[in-house]
């Protein structure tokens, strides 16, 4: 507000009538305003859509490529013996297997001991199979603990550890790795007392003829397996995942070669159904969104952000189109409902959502898709040849067109409205300057208006005051 014109000389609240031209000046700002919010709330709508669609494109990405149907599963007949795990490039089919022997770690112990301790010290070399040794240096009286702690801490292919039975001490040794190829050598250098192959001091682990040296308390073997007729396979590990093309076995238990049991590769459908479980639940998502942002309410109601709203609308009906439309090279499936899933709307008039589209799963007509014709159903999805892309492909380069930073439809709609919004803000800049230079001029006149009544008032006053001192005035 400029400065008060008060009205004290011409009794008219002056202030007042100024503020209320000004206000009518400025009355469209609350329009402009009002506008501008709504804009604001379009942005934010269009920013939810973009995070639904991206949801949605997730979704059919995962379907998009080849490996996505190419999904194994394994079933073992005796997975109390082994179990079976099988890649994408593991063919499907049946497969007998034998297991007669599972590979085992090399064991060893040594002593007994009376006491906790070596006589001499000296330096002993471990070797597992043609791994690098590993030298152990060890002092006089060194007891059996500190040689088992000192092997542990270079944390390599032999674990130590001190077993007492009451009355002797011994020292074990175990390998980390199994297999015939993972044996232990042990050899003893520069013994304290001199002598490197006698039965005393460090040496005594060693000695061929000691009762000290270590011995084998468990055999380093291999797994042996037979599989599909081929006997004698074997392996130096209980994991083997090189007799058969992207099929691991793991083996806990032996089973007599005589009565071999099976295992199968199959594609695995589990897999195939939740990635279009996942689709057709995102799917529906975005239709929900489109139902709530877009629906029209004739009793008066707050209709849908996004009615009426031409963006959404050309989003929502491509989508649909595609949805329902025709996937073409392709003779066994033409259209999504010909694998199970199909476009329904709720018709139940009591429901407050009677109308709104969703996908459903027939899950016995996706079952036959998937067991009867898998390569026609990855076709389906996947096919990037020119005018025959399937149906994922088709559906990722939609929401991407849609989505795209800089050229998308939504970011384009969205940066039109912060223009719109920009503009708005120089409207109501211009409005509120203009109002308030009129406010100025008004103000500026009535104050004129009021220092001229005052002199008329003076001079009024003046001849009144001249009138009454005249002789016979009253």
């Amino acid at each position: 507000m400029g400065v008060s014109v008060g009205g004290i000389v011409s009794g008219i609240d002056l202030d007042s009538i100024v503020d209320q031209i000004t206000e009518v000046e400025k009355r469209p700002i609350k329009g402009l305003k009002t506008k501008k919010e709504d804009y604001k709330v379009l942005i934010s709508a269009y920013a939810n859509l973009s995070k639904e669609l991206s949801g949605l494109s997730n979704a059919a990405r995962s379907m998009r490529y080849p490996s996505a149907f190419n999904a194994r599963t394994a079933i073992s007949s005796a997975p109390e013996s082994y179990t079976v795990s099988a890649g994408t490039f593991s063919r499907e089919g049946s497969h007998t297997l034998g297991v007669s022997q599972l590979a085992t770690g090399q064991n060893m112990a040594s002593g007994p001991f009376e006491e906790d301790k070596l006589s001499s010290g000296g330096t002993l070399t471990l070797q597992v199979g043609e791994k690098d040794p590993m030298e152990i240096t060890v002092g006089a009286n060194f007891s059996l603990h500190d040689l088992a702690n000192t092997i542990n801490a270079e944390k390599r292919d032999i674990t130590a550890g001190v077993l007492f039975d009451g009355t002797h001490h011994f020292i074990t040794l175990a390998t980390a790795d199994t297999g015939e190829e993972n044996t232990i050598r042990l050899t003893v250098t520069d013994d304290e007392d001199g002598d490197n192959d006698d039965n005393s001091g460090l040496s005594a682990l060693v000695a061929t003829d000691g009762e000290k040296a270590f011995s084998i308390t468990q055999e380093a073997r291999d797994s042996i397996i037979d599989i599909d007729g081929i006997s004698e396979i074997h392996r130096s590990s209980n994991i083997i995942d090189d007799v058969i093309k992207d099929v691991t076995l793991t083996l806990t238990d032996t089973t007599k070669p005589t009565e071999p049991t099976t295992f199968s590769v199959r594609v695995d459908q589990g897999a195939i159904t939740e990635k279009l479980s996942a689709f057709v639940e995102s799917y529906n998502t975005v239709l929900d969104f489109f139902f709530n942002n877009q629906k029209y309410n004739a009793n008066g109601e707050k209709q849908g952000t996004l009615f009426g709203d031409q963006t959404a609308n050309r989003i929502n009906g491509s989508l649909t189109r595609t949805a329902t439309g025709t996937v073409a090279g392709n003779e066994s499936f033409k259209y999504l409902s010909d694998i199970g899933v199909t476009m329904r709307r709720v018709n139940d008039k009591e429901n407050p959502e009677y109308g709104k589209p969703y996908l459903e799963i027939d899950s016995k007509a996706l079952s036959k898709a998937i067991a009867e014709k898998p390569d026609d159903l990855k076709q389906f999805f996947t096919s990037i040849d020119k005018g025959k892309e399937g149906f994922a492909v088709r559906m990722c380069t939609l929401i991407e067109g849609f989505n795209a930073p800089s050229s998308g439809i939504i970011s384009s709609g969205s940066k039109g409205l912060r223009t719109k919004i920009g503009t708005i803000d120089k409207q109501i800049t211009r409005i509120d300057s203009k109002a308030e230079r009129s406010e100025e001029k008004l103000r500026k006149k009535f104050n004129s208006l009021e220092s001229l009544l005052a002199q008329y008032k003076v001079t009024s006053d003046h001849l009144a005051s001249q009138l009454s001192s005249l002789p016979g005035v009253a």
